[in-house]
């Protein structure tokens, strides 16, 4: 990326005067950005970012410490999930398998 791809990237996320006009309507849609810590082994949540608590609030936020990533991954795909993230873990890269 240039220093001038770099500036309009800056800009358009600062929302400044110089932002194409037909970028402002993708802004002002996009979603909100979620962060979570798993444990290593069980895949249990252990940290939430805050911006997940505003969106499900204290309840929902809190029960999902005692949850794990596998608790909502369907039943038939787990073994799929399993396989990736293991593969995941050995190999450090983000690649999945197709199915």
């Amino acid at each position: 990326m240039t220093v001038i791809e770099r500036k309009r990237s800056a800009d358009v996320v600062a929302g400044s005067s110089s932002t194409p006009a037909n970028m402002a309507p993708v802004l002002h849609r996009a979603p909100p950005c979620f962060w979570a810590v798993l444990d290593g082994e069980s895949l249990n949540f252990v940290y939430l970012s805050a911006s997940l608590h505003t969106f499900l609030g204290s309840d929902r936020t809190i029960a999902l410490f005692s949850q794990s990533l596998f608790d909502y991954i369907h039943p038939e795909e787990a073994h799929h999930a399993r396989r990736d993230l293991a593969s995941t873990f050995a190999t450090k890269s983000f690649v999945g398998s197709s199915i």
